[in-house]
């Protein structure tokens, strides 16, 4: 590309703006679920911190402030909702601020199936969330906990299933080729130098 040359991504926004938005998340979220002043303090400094320097976790620290404020009050499913959303939030915008440089532009349509990827894993879990609020508190709550015990442990299985699958399928003897190219040790294949 020489310098005269463009490259139009159409609409974009900085990569800025999503760690300002990281930061903004955390505020707002605090404020709306009535953290003390203290943890609202905390909170925001983690945000801030988080927003600077995205790869030292403090937008991780941050969703965790959330959620010790969502447990020190009796819980409340409006709040809960919002802690849930915010969590959310938190981690698709964290992960864009760790490989989306602040001074790059990311393109709206690049931006598009994190944004429909986050709707839909949002409308799962707060459909969960108030299903579960839906569970009365005494007596169904120990089998309700046994059976998302068993779910989790199954689909933890089922997901490790798929690693070694997965794995035995990527490092697999390709057919066709020498015996002397499966011990050459290589990322991108043989090398012919």
């Amino acid at each position: 590309m020489r310098r005269d040359e463009t490259l139009r991504i159409g609409a974009s926004v900085s990569g800025a703006v999503l760690r300002v938005l990281t930061a903004l998340v955390v505020a707002a979220a605090a404020m709306a679920i009535g953290a003390p002043p203290v943890w609202l303090g905390i909170a925001a400094a983690l945000a801030l911190f988080g927003a600077l320097l995205p790869s030292q976790g403090g937008t991780w620290l941050a969703a965790g402030v959330l959620l010790i404020v969502l447990l020190l009050d009796s819980p409340d499913g409006a709040r809960a909702t919002i802690v849930v959303a915010a969590v959310h939030a938190l981690h698709v915008l964290g992960s864009l601020s760790l490989v989306v440089p602040a001074t790059a532009r990311v393109s709206l349509r690049a931006l598009r199936p994190t944004a429909l990827r986050f709707a839909a894993m949002q409308t799962a879990g707060q459909i969960t969330l108030h299903a579960g609020l839906l569970i009365p508190s005494a007596g169904a709550l120990p089998v309700a906990v046994i059976a998302g015990a068993v779910a989790a442990l199954t689909l933890a299985l089922w997901m490790l299933g798929m690693l070694v699958r997965s794995r035995l399928t990527a490092f697999a003897p390709g057919a066709g080729r020498s015996p002397s190219a499966d011990a050459e040790p290589s990322v991108g294949g043989r090398s012919y130098t």
